[in-house]
């Protein structure tokens, strides 16, 4: 029996090291580690590796740290193949330690669950409970969208915990006609959206039809996509855009860096500055901390 454990960086790989601190050698965890020039096909191609090497019978399941991150979006489509094996977010070195010392997946899971505590800080029950508060961080379109991004990932970590609070978003819209075709995405989607915000998935068609006719007005709407072209598509069929976030294109054959977390071919460049010369402002962001830079200052 083994289990794959994987993370964003490094963490993964030093939780292993930790748990080997306290246990002993720790054979039982295949570690895969998310780099910032990795796709998620990457991802669940180390995954499938692993399963071929090892053999996908002998595998517990994949535990990844973050519901909704790249590694857990990555397995989705890798448990609905082997169904026997489980898919777990939230790893931390208790459960590492747990698994390392005969325990099952479900024992270590409640073990990790229960060894989570807050002592002290001074704040009261209700305090502990209450949501941080969220200003909207800019006025929505008539269309209902506060920001459009590019990523290839679409909802992951980044989107559905830091831009999905700083903008105070209501409804992350995924935009793509293959996409739509894919049932085993679609239902990784819906696990990683946040408590409280509505999901849409729709064809390129379909996106611009309700975002023309002011479906969403008065809501607060995140549009992520996959690749310009999607984006040419939607301001060719009037959609109004105040701008557009270049976020995340992974490293893969034929394509180029132009900053941290972003690859393109030439092509994709060229496409992706028409959309700037359409009166369109485009820049790459990777986080809402991040300094917002344009695209074309990155090439130049």
């Amino acid at each position: 029996m083994y289990y794959i454990i994987s993370s964003h960086g490094q963490y993964a790989a030093a939780c292993k090291a930790s748990c080997e601190m306290i246990t002993g050698d720790a054979p039982l965890f295949r570690v895969v580690s998310f780099t910032d020039d990795m796709t998620k096909e990457a991802v669940e191609q180390a995954y499938r590796d692993i399963l071929n090497k090892d053999g996908a019978d002998e595998c517990g399941g994949i535990i990844t740290d973050l519901l909704g991150g790249t590694p857990y979006n990555a397995a989705a489509p890798v448990i609905c193949d082997y169904p026997k094996l489980a898919l777990v977010a939230g790893m931390n070195l208790g459960m590492l330690i747990a698994l390392n010392t005969g325990d099952s997946l479900r024992e270590a899971v409640k073990a990790a669950q229960e060894s989570v505590v807050i002592q002290g800080g001074g704040e009261t029950a209700e305090e502990a409970k209450a949501p941080a508060s969220t200003e909207p961080a800019a006025v929505a379109e008539k269309n209902g969208i506060v920001h459009l991004r590019l990523d290839e990932r679409l909802i992951h970590g980044q989107v559905a915990t830091f831009w999905s609070r700083s903008l105070n978003i209501t409804r992350i819209m995924v935009v793509g006609d293959e996409i739509v075709q894919d049932a085993i995405g679609r239902e990784a989607l819906k696990a990683t959206v946040p408590v409280g915000i509505k999901l849409s998935i729709l064809t390129v068609d379909n996106a611009c039809k309700k975002l023309n006719a002011g479906n969403y007005t008065g809501q607060r709407v995140f549009v992520v996509v996959n690749k310009p072209e999607t984006i040419l598509q939607m301001i060719e069929n009037g959609v109004k855009l105040k701008e557009v976030n270049i976020g995340n294109m992974g490293k893969k054959e034929g394509r180029e860096t132009v900053k941290k977390s972003v690859y393109c071919t030439p092509e994709e460049k060229k496409k992706i500055l028409s959309i700037e010369e359409k009166g369109i402002p485009v820049y790459a962001q990777m986080i809402p901390n991040d300094e917002k830079k344009k695209f074309k200052d990155f090439i130049n």
